[in-house]
């Protein structure tokens, strides 16, 4: 992966923790939870694809699994 989006997207992921603390105080526990739950799974995607882990995407499952066989569907040889 391209080392210049990695620093990229964990800057950009500091600055919003950073700007949205400020706002976590107001916000009922709920939303604070789910805060709590997105930035969890983003910087545990972020950790992943750092150690060279690349998770299961649902987009390569349709294009790789899906699409051809719908394509066969469409257009029989």
């Amino acid at each position: 992966m391209n080392t210049q989006f990695l620093i990229g997207f964990a800057l950009l992921m500091l600055l919003h923790i950073f700007l949205d603390i400020k706002h976590w105080a107001q916000q009922p526990n709920d939303v604070k939870r789910l805060y709590i739950l997105l930035y969890a799974v983003a910087l545990g995607l972020f950790v992943s694809i750092t150690l060279g882990y690349k998770p299961p995407m649902p987009t390569h499952y349709l294009v790789e699994k899906v699409s051809p066989w719908i394509f066969s569907i469409i257009h029989p040889q």
